[in-house]
């Protein structure tokens, strides 16, 4: 039995290059070709053929330079590869004067119609490409004039000086809006740059805090959420809620400054502390939250948990030679599977109070 071999399918970006050539070049090819034929019946029927193609330009010439009546679909979005475009506005444009008899006036007006090239993609290639695309219309339409193809206002060779010292004076133009581009567009670029810098350290500042560096109350939301969405009983998530005890006994001694220095020390003694894949913040003036992830056991995060208040209650040294120190009350709460992020919270909260409680008695 036969077996058909299915068709390859042609990629989309094969079938937009298709596409492409069809609109930029079976569109100019075929508007040449129905001005041809116009311009034909026009001299068999005994009428002035030059006015044909000079209408149907101009009414073709409108339809390109509209966007929303274009006859191929979807907007023209220049790039620097593609002449095609221009090319067809400066035929179109070309076309008409030629066969009004103002040819002289081309290269002026197609350097115009360039200019809009330039603008939007001002580099080297799509410069020069506008220039060869001035000059060959202009270079056309003298050619047509002194062929005797078409008459014109101005004679062959007054046209020529003419349209010599506008061209002389449109390449200079375009080069200088060429320029004049790249140069807005670089202050523009600069300027993105600029504004996004400033947004990203709005955004870590409003995500860290500002004394420790660690996360913040906002920038742990994520982190937190993502942790209790994804835990399982092979990969739990434990949320570790500490809070320092006599903190604020070292503020009213000390003084404040010291307080913020040994809440960045002790800020880094946590970040040492944590054991695997961990996220740290601050979530307010003497409390800290780790997200633990990747739990194999719930023992492990009694383990961390332990670990923490050892390394907070150490002796802590400060610039001022002053020895200071406090203690550590911490609260676990662990998931097994996807928890509400502010439940689990909650819950290592509660837990930390119970154990402050404790200790507060046994203290008693």
């Amino acid at each position: 039995m036969a077996v058909r071999r299915a068709a390859r399918p042609v990629s989309g970006r094969a079938a937009g290059r298709v596409a492409g050539w069809a609109t930029h070049v079976g569109w100019p090819v075929g508007v040449a070709l129905v001005v041809a034929a116009l311009g034909l019946l026009a001299r068999s029927a005994g009428l002035q053929a030059h006015l044909v193609p000079a209408t149907v330009g101009g009414f073709l010439l409108g339809v390109q330079a509209t966007p929303r009546m274009r006859v191929h679909a979807g907007p023209w979005d220049p790039s620097p590869w593609d002449p095609w475009p221009l090319l067809v506005s400066c035929a179109l444009i070309g076309t008409v004067l030629t066969c009004l008899g103002l040819g002289v006036v081309v290269p002026g007006a197609c350097a115009a119609a360039g200019v809009y090239g330039v603008l939007t993609v001002p580099t080297p290639r799509r410069l020069l490409q506008t220039v060869a695309c001035v000059v060959a219309s202009s270079g056309l339409a003298f050619a047509a004039q002194a062929l005797g193809w078409v008459d014109g206002v101005v004679g062959v060779l007054p046209g020529l000086l003419v349209g010599t010292a506008l061209l002389s004076f449109s390449v200079p133009v375009l080069a200088n809006v060429a320029a004049f581009s790249r140069r807005a567009q670089a202050t523009a670029a600069a300027l993105e740059a600029e504004r996004r810098a400033h947004v990203a350290v709005l955004e870590r500042a409003a995500a860290h805090d500002t004394l420790t560096g660690l996360l913040g109350r906002r920038g742990l939301e994520g982190p937190l959420r993502r942790a209790a969405a994804t835990a399982t009983a092979e990969a739990m998530t434990a949320v570790l809620y500490v809070d320092l005890d006599g903190f604020k006994a070292v503020n009213d001694t000390h003084g404040h400054r010291a307080g913020d220095e040994l809440l960045t020390v002790l800020a880094a003694r946590l970040s040492c502390a944590r054991r695997g894949p961990a996220v740290v913040a601050r979530t307010g003036g003497d409390e800290f939250v780790l997200v633990l992830t990747g739990l194999t056991e719930a023992a492990q995060a009694a383990v961390v948990a332990a670990g923490v208040r050892h390394d907070l209650e150490q002796d802590v040294v400060l610039a001022d030679g002053t020895v200071v120190s406090v203690g550590a009350s911490t609260g676990v709460a662990v998931a097994a599977g996807p928890r509400d992020p502010d439940e689990l919270l909650s819950e290592a909260d509660a837990a930390m109070y119970a154990q402050k409680r404790n200790r507060a008695t046994r203290t008693a």
